[in-house]
């Protein structure tokens, strides 16, 4: 197997993990080649995604937990996963994950009842947190990602987990995650590209995220939802309500728990059930 290279369509192998049958995955907007999936959701999805993750360096590969849009959209019988206008992932470099967030935290929360949902913050995003050093038990995260339901898995060509939404153009039914008034702001803008920049916005929060907190992308789809496995989540709860506003800032909805329940949304309602908790699960409308 040639390192970064998606398998062709039918069953493949990828470094130690034998993967089912799947197809090649081509972008909504310009038809460009940028995942592979499943053809049928994987009992055991979890699994795999944990041993290719570990295969990554070997693979060139990223593994992706994917979900169709709900109800299953089909496009030439294949499932719709929102991969739409893929952006240039370099341009990733040039943009900051606080100033994304700083802004998420000021434009997209300016209601009358935000000053509430910011508690014990201001109207100033507080900035990023620090990161956590104390990882979970390698059992504990297994047993975390070993539990969740059936999925399609995808592999995407990357360099890093966190640029695979910028690199499939995630962005379901085309459609920006965000109600912003104004476009994003960064380099994709020049572009023309409101989706592509929300997708490199989301790219960098995730590098951020992956540096500061092993968190690595486990999930996306055409749900709108998307899921990270933090290796160092926040260990305590001072700690986990800095992380918390940057997630208040990030996304529509924060879910937690076993079911993955919306969390009212407010910081110190995502705060408390996020020490140590290994899965984060966002939504967007």
């Amino acid at each position: 197997m040639v390192t970064g290279i998606l398998p062709e369509d039918g069953p493949a192998q990828v470094g130690p993990v034998a993967l089912p049958p799947g197809r090649r995955q081509y972008s909504e907007d310009d038809d460009l080649l940028v995942a592979w999936a499943t053809v049928d959701p994987m009992p055991d999805a979890g699994r795999a995604w944990l041993a290719l993750s570990a295969a990554h360096a070997e693979t060139g590969l990223v593994p992706v937990l994917l979900e169709p849009a709900p109800p299953a959209e089909e496009r030439g019988g294949r499932p719709y996963f929102g991969f739409y206008l893929p952006a240039d992932v370099a341009l990733i470099d040039q943009m900051s994950a606080e100033n994304v967030l700083a802004k998420g935290w000021s434009g997209e929360f300016d209601d009358p009842g935000a000053a509430v949902g910011r508690a014990p913050f201001g109207d100033r995003f507080p900035g990023l947190a620090p990161a956590e050093s104390e990882p979970l038990p390698a059992a504990e995260l297994q047993r975390a990602v070993s539990a969740l339901p059936s999925a399609y898995l995808g592999l995407v060509s990357a360099r890093r987990a966190a640029d695979v939404p910028a690199i499939v153009g995630w962005s379901v039914f085309g459609v920006d995650f965000c109600d912003w008034d104004e476009p994003p702001d960064s380099p994709a803008q020049l572009e023309g590209s409101l989706a592509g920049a929300r997708s490199l916005e989301i790219g960098v929060v995730l590098r951020s995220w992956e540096t500061r907190f092993g968190a690595r992308l486990l999930r996306i789809g055409g749900d709108a939802t998307l899921q990270v496995l933090a290796e160092r989540p926040p260990r305590t709860l001072e700690l986990a309500r800095q992380v918390a506003a940057e997630q208040y800032a990030f996304a529509d909805e924060v879910h937690q728990g076993a079911g993955f329940e919306y969390v009212p949304g407010a910081v110190a309602d995502i705060a408390a059930g996020l020490v140590g908790a290994p899965v984060w699960e966002f939504w967007w409308d």
